[in-house]
């Protein structure tokens, strides 16, 4: 008799997977997209970037890249990410369930502002460690395939 891989409701509507930039996040997001029997969107903060206007791509008040992978946000930066995680936190809130691809950006500060915006959801929050030496071969030869990103934030 076959094994049950998926028996009965899963009450879970976030699940929120963090981790560095080239831990695999991503491609965990997408086998849970795969394997979870009901459909799940999944939103990241590399989508709130792109969303953002290029202006505020190399802003001191947006969010800069630095050449050795640094990245530093500002306050514009976070008004807007304040605005994009409620988003996400509502459509929730109206039925859809939700994988988010996050890198906190302000460590532990970060987990609490979501916390704090999904409060009475049902979350599942997962931490996605990766050795250095992985995710650095995984960035590419050049390291600028997919940047590998030290978060930091600029007061």
């Amino acid at each position: 008799m076959p094994r049950c891989l998926y028996c009965g409701a899963v009450m879970t509507q976030v699940i929120v997977v963090n981790g560095g930039s080239s831990s695999g996040k991503s491609g965990i997001v997408r086998c849970l997209q795969a394997l979870l029997p009901d459909p799940w969107l999944a939103l990241g903060t590399d989508m709130l970037v792109e969303a953002m206007p290029a202006s505020l791509q190399a802003a001191d008040g947006g969010i800069e890249f630095a050449p050795d992978g640094e990245v530093v946000v500002g306050p514009e930066f976070r008004t807007l990410e304040a605005a994009w995680i409620a988003g996400v936190a509502a459509m929730a809130r109206a039925g859809a369930r939700v994988v988010v691809d996050e890198v906190f950006l302000g460590g532990a500060y970060s987990q609490q502002r979501w916390q704090k915006v999904l409060a009475g959801l049902q979350v599942l929050w997962v931490g996605v460690r990766c050795d250095a030496a992985v995710a650095t071969g995984r960035e590419g030869p050049s390291g600028w395939l997919r940047p590998r990103r030290k978060w930091s934030t600029r007061a």
